[in-house]
């Protein structure tokens, strides 16, 4: 599977504990950017888009996953959404030549370009800007999955973090969406927010559920460098022993409710993860369109410049770094992230067919030790992580990569 992900840098406000490259009133430079978007994603071979070394054109490249992300997409608004997809279906793919372009899908076909045939077509939406016109186009488009920026039903909580929507716009967009005919809608929701309590949290957690999406993905809040909430921390956040009470009663509460913690930070009903992110932990192929997107096709990975205005002038010449990793680090970066995969986990004598016994015999010598330790269930040849151990999993998961 290979997955196409495309970064809309843009927001009306840049929200305290954000870390993502994205930009707060730029929405004048949308129609330009969706141009110069259309100009990278032309621009194969890959060698033409400034990536030296022995990098070949793609052959037979298609997608099967396509996912926009932010920012906040919801700001294309109907036209430049429009614009974009449109586009995207008249760049040339290795299999379909110049005057082959099949135009726009309605009604749900499916989006079709750039060699795509899409299982999965995810549009992040913020609340606010969930517009009836823009909810629509995105569903004539083919889009068959949203994913909404809720992170809290509670008003203080928003507000203490600069959230410019409110609860009620956040309940009554993801019925707009439901009404338009979306069923595959996830939802963003925060642990740890300032002054948050299990009550608030809970009712949170109560209410989405209730609206029936099938997706949440739950992120313990942390501060991360340059963020204006690590610059002020506020007196009431929950301390570290605090988030994690409120991350376990969250974990309970959707298991019980019928999701499958499939991933440490996404919970699903059965049949609907999220493709586009499981191709990602599983360690397949995608391509990053946009500055600060990053892509790893044929083994190599590169990552766009964080720089919208120097992308705006020359989006095929933004290439910041290319990395090529050797095959017993491909190895153990994929035994990391298949560890992120909960119910999934890590097959080794799968990961050893993919990358050979000379690449992975010390991995799993550190597994089978880090087993003894009590940080793995493991059923066979197959690795999981102790539920116990989700909250320290990122000092576990740098041991799988370099014991």
């Amino acid at each position: 599977m290979k997955g196409l992900y495309i970064h809309i840098p843009f927001c009306v406000r840049k929200c305290s504990y954000c870390d993502f490259y994205s930009l707060p009133n730029r929405q004048s430079s949308i129609a330009h950017y969706v141009r110069a978007v259309l100009r990278e994603a032309g621009s194969f071979p890959l060698s033409q888009r400034g990536i030296k070394g022995d990098l070949q054109p793609l052959k037979n490249f298609s997608l099967q996953t396509l996912y926009l992300g932010g920012g906040t997409p919801s700001l294309l608004g109907p036209q430049n959404l429009q614009t974009l997809i449109s586009g995207l279906m008249l760049v040339p793919s290795p299999s379909r030549g110049e005057g082959q372009d099949e135009g726009v899908p309605q009604n749900g076909e499916g989006l079709k370009g750039v060699g795509l045939d899409l299982a999965e077509s995810t549009l992040e939406v913020n609340p606010e800007s969930a517009t009836p016109e823009f909810l629509q186009t995105a569903k004539n488009l083919g889009f068959n999955r949203l994913s909404f920026g809720v992170q809290s039903l509670s008003d203080a909580e928003l507000q203490s973090v600069g959230r410019i929507h409110t609860a009620a716009q956040a309940v009554a967009a993801i019925k707009l969406a439901q009404k338009t005919g979306f069923q595959n809608i996830s939802a963003d929701l925060i642990i740890g927010l300032p002054a948050q309590t299990w009550h608030s949290l809970h009712s949170s957690l109560e209410a989405l559920t209730g609206l029936g999406l099938p997706h949440l993905s739950v992120y313990c809040l942390s501060l991360e460098n340059g963020t204006q909430l690590a610059l002020n921390p506020p007196n009431d956040l929950p301390s570290d022993d605090t988030q994690a009470e409120l991350y376990e009663k969250t974990r309970a509460f959707l298991i019980n409710a019928g999701f499958v913690h499939y991933e440490i930070s996404n919970y699903a009903r059965p049949g609907f993860e999220c493709l586009h992110n499981l191709n990602y932990w599983r360690g397949g192929e995608y391509l990053g369109l946009g500055p600060a997107a990053a892509s790893h096709l044929d083994g190599k990975r590169f990552k766009n410049n964080n720089d919208l205005d120097a992308y705006l002038q020359n989006p095929t010449g933004q290439v910041e770094y290319v990395e090529t990793l050797s095959p017993k680090e491909k190895a153990a970066e994929e035994a990391m992230l298949r560890l992120r995969l909960l119910e999934e986990g890590l097959n080794t004598d799968e990961l050893t067919a993919k990358f050979s016994p000379a690449n992975t015999s010390d991995i799993i010598l550190r597994l089978e030790k880090m087993k003894r330790e009590g940080l793995w269930l493991q059923t066979g040849v197959t690795y999981r992580l102790e539920p116990a151990h989700i909250l320290t999993s990122n000092s576990i998961f740098s041991r799988v990569i370099s014991g």
